[in-house]
């Protein structure tokens, strides 16, 4: 056996384990892009001041993760000022 047949059949295993890594850290920017645009779209949408506004985007785009989180829990004032129909 050569050593490149020998190199092939001990890589084999770790070829799934390194695919199915690239596949999970794809998909988790993937959904963290569509998080990032879908949040800026709806900053940039909701009733703020334009100072408020500049504020809150600057906050998303330089600390994403904190930024998103912060934004649905309590930076949303549709979702705050929204009347209930009880």
């Amino acid at each position: 056996m050569t050593a490149f047949a020998a190199n092939a059949l001990l890589a084999a295993p770790d070829l799934a384990q390194t695919l199915g890594g690239i596949a999970f850290w794809v998909a988790f920017l993937a959904i963290h892009v569509i998080l990032f645009g879908v949040t800026l779209v709806s900053i940039s949408k909701a009733q703020l001041s334009p100072q408020s506004r500049k504020r809150w985007i600057w906050l998303v785009v330089l600390v994403p993760g904190i930024g998103i989180i912060l934004w649905y829990v309590s930076g949303r004032p549709a979702a705050r000022n929204r009347p209930s129909n009880a």
